[in-house]
């Protein structure tokens, strides 16, 4: 029998938050549970993988406990709230462990330094000690003041007790020095406020050793050493042997995860059908909530791995950049952290952050590996109109959600990351705007802002957008120039037609002088700058097609040439995309005829009435292409 008891905590003299109060105080924010739980815990991870060696790993497991693992769930748990007190967290407990199918949730990391510091929250810290476990395990809504960090190390962290049926985590951590690592294990329930024996109880329960510092029993204490390394492995929780498997796993009991419940809301036999929708909507919400974190950076080394075994397949969650179209927002990241395109407030005069941008053609078609699932409750949209939100830390905030731009035909994906700034003001401005729920920048809502700094993340969040206007083709300025070049070609076309019908000079129907010809009357060989005319599947590839124009006399042949080009972001021409390969002329038509051998130089005979010519390209690694047509003068011929 396992040495576990049960500590619930009472009510103290001078009063305590109540179990349920703590669930509230994350709010009502637009994400689902498991949105929250993913976004909560990744972050998480991340804040315990600063100063640590190696890449941080980050890992979802769904499992069904087998016979012998629900047997020590069972030993574990024996000791509940008394049922006459109406302790909901009781019943939940006891439903779960007589249950047909009990499943829980692991999410883990490896490289991180784990839940270190004291165990008791009344124990002061010593000079350079962490209060990890009792921010995670004790205490709620403690600070968690780091450099590069994800926020608030506490309101958030209730996600987990509220996607869990039995609203309890069991908590498995290996922390310390690569010398000597500590063991840790113990479990929390967050339930209700209840009455027994003649005391008044919080409703935050642990599952623990009793506590030496507590002689009467009324609080306990993680197990230790081997003792916790051998109740996680009896649990079935993942191996904590080596310093390099130091971190932090939460198991997370009867979590709700509604693609493995019936309309009824019971659990049904776990169908192959229901197995890949959860594994699409995890990878799904990975990828929307936390792509930047598995987004290369300019070395090639990743932030973060992920690791995922759904109901026993294992898999490595796919790179964002191999995405269409969320490969658009990596490429926007990149950008982002060269800081070329700085942000600034003006009064005070101080740098508040980085702009990236990437922009395609709509005819990219979706990537619908995540869809062919879930439908329409993907995450990840089929066409990117979405500036991502960041701090230092590269974690989603939110989105700023724009409109596809149909003036250009294109769609976008932007990043902003606001600076740190000098001692960190900037950063620390941005990072106390956010809510519990890290899910968005409200400069009001924290008092102990600055003036300054309030006014950092206002003017942030009015460039932010005003970016988003223009790209999204709304700008009104911009409009107004859009509208002015489309005049223009209007009286162009209506001189064209005056022209043909009753001729050109003054007094013609566009008023103007005629062009300005050769030798002999002859008008000089022009060609137009190539225009994009969408992008295509062809056998399954993507192919962008442009159009440029031939116009002029010539008793001899023009030599055009053309020159295919990879656009990295909205000023700069690359040869090859991120991966290696170039575009490469697929086809192309001279006045509907195509020609047999398409190469970068073509032979062409002007015509009175102009040529029209179309060129296609390959597009490589779904990136942007772009063409360049010239005229081939003849002493280079």
């Amino acid at each position: 029998m396992l040495p576990i008891q049960l500590h619930s905590e009472p009510y103290s003299r001078d009063g305590n938050l109540a179990a349920d109060g703590a669930v509230r105080l994350l709010g009502q924010p637009d994400l689902t549970p498991l949105e929250l739980v993913i976004r909560e815990a990744l972050q998480n991870s991340w804040d315990a993988s600063l100063d640590c060696d190696g890449t941080p790993v980050f890992g979802i497991r769904v499992r069904i406990l087998d016979a012998e693992h629900l047997q020590t769930m069972r030993d574990f748990f024996r000791q509940l709230p008394p049922a006459e007190a109406d302790e909901p967290v009781a019943a939940h407990i006891r439903r779960f462990l007589e249950s047909h199918q009990p499943t829980v949730m692991e999410i883990s990391d490896e490289r991180t330094k784990g839940l270190g510091g004291p165990v008791s929250a009344s124990q002061a810290l010593r000079d350079g000690e962490s209060a990890d476990f009792v921010n995670f395990v004790r205490n709620i809504g403690s600070a968690r003041d780091l450099v590069l960090g994800g926020g608030t190390y506490g309101f958030g962290k209730s996600s987990l007790f509220r996607i869990s049926r039995c609203s309890t985590v069991i908590i498995h951590t290996l922390t310390g020095p690569a010398s000597s690592p500590e063991h840790r294990l113990i479990a929390k329930a967050l339930g209700m406020a209840f009455d027994h024996a003649g005391r008044r109880y919080t409703g935050r329960h642990w599952w623990g050793i009793p506590s030496d510092e507590s002689p009467d029993g009324d609080s306990v204490d993680p197990a230790f050493g081997e003792l916790s390394c051998r109740i996680a492995e009896a649990l079935g929780m993942p191996e904590r042997r080596s310093a390099e498997q130091r971190g932090t796993t939460l198991m997370i009991l009867d979590p709700e995860l509604e693609d493995l419940r019936s309309d009824e809301g019971q659990p049904p036999e776990i169908s192959e059908g229901a197995r890949r929708r959860l594994m699409a909507r995890i990878q799904d919400m990975l990828l929307w909530h936390c792509w930047p974190k598995f987004t290369a950076r300019e070395d090639g080394s990743f932030p973060m791995e992920c690791r995922l075994s759904i109901l026993g397949e294992q898999t490595e969650l796919p790179d964002p950049a191999t995405i269409q179209p969320l490969w658009l927002l990596t490429q926007a990241l990149q950008e982002a952290r060269r800081k070329t395109e700085e942000v600034f407030c003006e009064r005070p005069m101080q740098r508040i952050g980085f702009f990236g941008q990437c922009q395609a053609s709509l005819q990219l078609h979706a990537d619908d590996r995540y869809r062919v699932h879930l439908g329409d409750d993907s995450l990840i949209p089929e066409k990117l109109c979405h500036m991502a939100l960041l701090r230092p830390a590269e974690l989603v905030v939110r989105y700023q959600v724009g409109s596809l731009n149909v003036a250009d035909q294109t769609q976008w994906g932007a990043v902003f990351i606001c600076d740190r700034g000098p001692e960190n003001i900037v950063e620390q401005a941005y990072a106390r705007s956010e809510p519990p729920a890290h899910d968005d920048w409200q400069p009001k809502a924290d008092q102990s802002l600055t003036r300054h700094q309030r006014t950092y993340v206002n003017v942030g969040l009015t460039r932010i957008k005003e970016r988003v206007k223009q790209l999204s083709g709304t700008d009104i300025a911009r409009a107004l120039r859009i509208r002015e070049r489309q005049q223009e070609s209007l009286a162009a076309l209506a001189g064209e037609l005056g022209r043909s019908l009753i001729g050109t000079g003054p007094g013609g129907a566009d008023g103007g002088t005629p062009a300005p010809r050769g030798r002999g009357g002859r008008r000089p060989l022009r060609l137009s700058t190539p225009s994009a005319l969408g992008t295509e599947l062809r056998d399954g590839s993507p192919v962008a097609t442009f159009r440029t124009r031939l116009t002029g006399d010539s008793d001899e042949g023009a030599l055009i040439s053309l020159t295919p080009w990879v656009q990295s972001d909205v000023r700069e021409r690359e040869a090859v995309a991120p991966n290696g390969a170039s575009p490469e002329i697929v086809a192309i038509s001279v006045d509907g005829q195509a020609l047999d051998a398409p190469s970068t130089r073509i032979s062409c005979r002007p015509s009175a009435k102009g040529v029209e010519i179309l060129v296609s390209l390959s597009v490589p690694d779904y990136v942007a292409v772009g063409l360049t047509a010239e005229l081939v003068e003849e002493d280079q011929r």
